[in-house]
């Protein structure tokens, strides 16, 4: 098995909770264990003091009488403020702190139950990003990343609020929501804005106005974010929540008050609370925009402008593919197009995927003659003189090899996951019915001829696998139409579906059929139909058909259909099983093929009678010759192999492609 990447289970959800309880924890209440931020009457304040919102009861005096009034009141002393105990607000710093810092009695209690506190916030992250999360969520290292940049969040809060004396509001904690909603998706970002807000709201006594002004300007921020790509739609969130996060300021002030003086709050400046609502707001889009890229990089994300340099056809492994295994080369950018496609229909990443699909079949260029797909024509398989387990060896080598390759040329881990998951867990089909025919002297089982990967765990890696099938069987569908392409594509869900190999990937029944529709109008528009040149309509007069351009997936239409007698297509059938039988090992593996390999050899004519007689509409289409290539498609196309399996399931259209044509 290859080495992926690890998933956070229990156990080590469970610690990362503890540790990093434990470390908001030392943040929240550190200060007060340093003697020198201890503020004193008669001197200068050493830090920020303030007093969280909230009901108190204040001593009021009028011509020399004193009353008691029950008031909301925020108390901010700036640093540097010479503390003077003829002011309201200096006693009421000064009481809440020593209140604070009384070790006895109730000091170890407090700093215990904020401790408490803390954990229960992160094993709710932790346990939801295991159970309810979707796949990339569930990784240690993003877990990691959450949690670390969780806690710079915190200290910024922390700093902000200890040498400023700006309000509460400018907290800029709403910008990790954003990111992950960027990096994952919005459930996930909702639930970190729960816990990061219960966490920064725990500076002051979880204060319920900050508390909920940050919860507003969180969620608000991760709604209004539409666009990922769109850099600009980081700041017109952060503004729009911003203004939803001061609009939810006045309202609970009005409910705690009676009333709200705006005019008033507004003349304050950099005291205004309204403004530190909106400031705060368009700090964090400022931020989200400005720390995008290293914050992904921290959670295992890949930022798009690396996923966008990676694209580029000069990178050096794209060129080593281009130049040692062409014919894969082309497969992966043909799989490129209908994979991004796919994507983009049902709200995947689509330029990951498309990455994906550039580098998942690397590990081709250590061996690219084991693939028929880079054999010129009329080259001799090397298959052919090899055991069943040994062919599928190789074959399954270029999981091993490709993820190895791309490790070792520093290719983010998220791109490597397609290499060891395109194929996942299938077995190499071909070889092991081979295998099976052959009386299996050595007494192998199937898992001899498993992939050594993994099933595909995200969308993006589990619609490379679907497209790697659809690819290569869409070049058995002739005439390329709308229908034709839904059974074939809806035969290939099928396979994968039955074979589990979907389970972990999240995608829905719903996915499924927005792919289908999406992924049949794209093959339809690549294979489109063109009309003949005049040289060509001369040449086909003349009785002289030149072979189509290779770069060319289905040849041209003929403008004049002619029938094929059953006798020749009958020998057309059995010579095409002929020429499979030899060809068909140096494919590298097929789930369709098994059923007609005894058909091949020496007992071949009668399958390939039926299968030429089923072939004649095809065979109609394109003259005599193209019998052949419809027989062996009409085994290859129900099932629709991946990449992996194409060895007996494409051999028919390589074959036909190579086969000179012929006109009657």
């Amino acid at each position: 098995m290859l080495r992926t990447r690890i998933r956070a289970g229990p156990l080590a959800g469970f610690v990362l909770s503890v540790l990093f309880a434990a470390l908001f924890a030392v943040i929240s209440v550190g200060e007060l264990f340093i003697p020198a931020l201890s503020p004193e009457m008669g001197k200068p304040a050493p830090v920020t003091l303030r007093v969280p919102y909230g009901p108190r009861i204040v001593r009021d005096s009028h011509d020399g009488a004193f009353s008691l009034s029950y008031e909301h009141r925020r108390v901010i002393v700036p640093r540097g403020t010479v503390l003077s105990e003829r002011n309201e607000d200096h006693d009421a710093a000064i009481a809440y702190e020593t209140v604070r810092r009384m070790r006895r009695p109730g000091l170890g209690a407090r700093v215990a139950s904020t401790y408490a506190i803390y954990l229960i916030v992160c094993l709710m992250l932790t346990v939801y990003l295991r159970r309810f999360g979707q796949n990339r969520v569930r990784l240690l290292r993003t877990q990691v990343g959450m949690f670390v940049l969780m806690t710079s969040s915190f200290v910024v809060a922390k700093l902000l609020l200890l040498f400023t004396a700006l309000p509460e509001f400018w907290i800029p904690v709403a910008a990790l929501p954003l990111w992950v909603a960027i990096a994952f998706d919005r459930r996930t970002a909702f639930l970190v804005e729960v816990g990061v807000a219960f966490i920064a709201a725990s500076l002051l006594r979880f204060d319920v106005v900050l508390l909920s002004v940050l919860l507003v300007r969180g969620i608000a921020a991760t709604m209004f974010f539409f666009k990922r790509k769109g850099s600009r739609q980081l700041l017109i969130a952060g503004s729009l929540a911003g203004l939803a996060g001061a609009i939810g300021f006045i309202a609970l002030t009005v409910l705690f008050e009676g009333s709200f003086d705006l005019g008033a709050d507004l003349k304050r400046w950099l005291g205004s609370n309204v403004l530190a609502c909106i400031g705060g707001g368009l700090l964090v889009g400022l931020l989200g925009r400005s720390l995008r890229e290293p914050a992904e990089r921290a959670m295992g994300h890949v930022p798009r402008d690396k996923l966008l340099d990676l694209t580029d056809l000069e990178q050096p492994l794209l060129k080593k593919m281009a130049a040692e295994a062409p014919g894969s080369w082309e497969h992966a950018r043909a799989m490129a197009n209908l994979a991004e496609a796919s994507a983009a229909a049902i709200g995947a990443d689509a330029l990951l995927t498309r990455v994906g699909a550039y580098y998942h079949d690397l590990g081709k260029t250590v061996q690219p003659k084991y693939f028929i797909e880079n054999l010129a024509q009329g080259e001799r398989s090397p298959h052919e003189d090899l055991e069943p387990e040994v062919s599928a060896d190789a074959i399954m080598a270029h999981v091993v090899m490709g993820t190895k390759i791309l490790r070792e040329g520093n290719i983010p881990e998220p791109v490597v996951e397609f290499a060891y998951t395109h194929h996942g867990t299938q077995v190499v089909e071909y070889f092991w019915h081979k295998c099976v025919e052959q009386g299996n002297p050595k007494g192998l089982t199937q898992e001899h001829f498993r992939y050594p990967g993994m099933k595909p765990q995200t969308k993006e890696t589990a619609i490379l696998m679907l497209v790697d099938s659809i690819e290569a069987a869409s070049r058995t569908i002739w005439p390329p139409e709308h229908k034709k392409f839904e059974e074939m594509i809806q035969r290939v869900m099928f396979s994968k579906l039955a074979s589990g190999q979907l389970d972990q990937s999240g995608l829905t029944i719903e996915d499924l059929r927005i792919m289908t529709s999406r992924m049949a109008s794209t093959l339809v528009n690549m294979y489109h139909g063109r009309i003949k040149y005049p040289w060509q309509r001369e040449s086909d007069r003349a009785g002289h058909t030149p072979p189509p351009p290779t770069a060319t997936p289905h040849p041209a239409r003929p403008a004049t259909p002619t029938p094929v007698p059953p006798a020749a297509a009958a020998r057309d059938g059995s010579a095409a099983a002929a020429r499979d039988g030899s060809a068909a090992a140096a494919r590298d593996g097929s789930a369709a093929a098994p059923p007609e390999s005894t058909a091949r050899g020496a007992a071949a004519a009668p399958a390939s009678t039926a299968r030429g007689a089923a072939a004649a509409p095809a065979s109609t289409a394109r003259g005599a010759a193209a019998a052949p290539a419809s027989t062996a498609r009409g085994a290859a196309a129900p099932a629709g192999g991946s990449d992996g399996e194409r060895g007996a399931k494409d051999e028919g259209p390589a074959e036909s492609a190579r086969a000179p044509k012929k006109t009657h």
